[in-house]
């Protein structure tokens, strides 16, 4: 069984996305094991810069990483339709060993270093989410590239 992990700063502040998270976690579990972890935002002094901000948050990320390949969230990143997600995602789930970490930033998106060094950058659309609803939509758009692949009425 493939196996998910998402590791993103910062908690839910809002009970529907952390209940709408748990419905896509549940009905994922038919075709892979989904773990979240979230790292506390770090201490921030009102003197630190967006860059500054985001190389104390990589630095937690990697921490959690260690030499496991990752996915970066980032509007930079490769962008799909549905199917051909679905097609990539099955693809990069065989070339990572069945292990797919989802890297997702706080406010100000993912270190510059931390992208780079990526084994595989995402976009889940030009537009820009709150990192809560980013989490939601990964997880509703790798329920759906699941539907697609085992061919089940969800994407339809």
């Amino acid at each position: 069984m493939i196996k998910i992990k998402i590791i993103a700063i910062g908690k839910d502040k809002d009970r529907w996305t952390t209940e709408g998270q748990a419905h896509f976690e549940k009905l994922i579990s038919r075709y892979a094991q989904v773990e979240t972890i979230h790292i506390p935002s770090p201490k921030l002094s009102a003197s630190l810069s967006q860059g500054e901000i985001k190389k104390k948050e990589s630095a937690l990320f990697l921490k959690q990483l260690g030499d496991n390949k990752y996915i970066a969230l980032s509007d930079s990143g490769e962008r799909f339709d549905s199917h051909s997600f679905s097609q990539k995602l099955e693809k990069k789930a065989e070339l990572f060993s069945g292990r797919l970490t989802f890297v997702i930033g706080g406010a100000f998106g993912l270190d510059d270093e931390l992208i780079k060094n990526a084994d595989w950058v995402l976009s889940l659309s030009p537009l820009t989410f709150s990192h809560q609803l980013v989490r939601l939509v990964l997880l509703e758009q790798l329920y759906r590239a699941f539907s697609i692949s085992n061919n089940t009425d969800y994407h339809k």
